[in-house]
């Protein structure tokens, strides 16, 4: 039975022999696909009409939000029966002020 030791041993000999990696490749089609979009002069960028929409989509999605949050907390929408309290309160209270 051989020792761990001996095994690391061959281990880092055999990696010490293997072929150094090459330099990284260009992948397959790449200077055609950059050849053919510039010759298109298709911009990577987006247009200004691009971010245009996409700013005026998110702030619809953004004033829907809030409306929703607005209509569920607006106690007169909530709790009609709160108002009719407010009132009945308010029209004894309002009398003793302008005194």
């Amino acid at each position: 039975m051989s020792e761990p030791k001996d095994n690391w041993q061959k281990l880092a000999r055999l990696a010490r022999q293997a072929p150094q990696p090459s330099a990284a490749e260009v992948p397959f089609g790449f200077a055609t696909r950059v050849a053919a979009r510039w010759a298109s002069s298709e911009s990577p960028a987006p247009s200004a009409w691009e971010v245009w929409e996409q700013f005026s989509l998110r702030g619809l999605m953004l004033a829907s939000v809030l409306v929703v949050a607005v209509a569920f907390t607006s106690y007169d929408l909530a709790t009609p029966g709160w108002t009719q309290a407010y009132t009945m309160a308010d029209a004894v209270v309002d009398p003793i002020f302008e005194e």
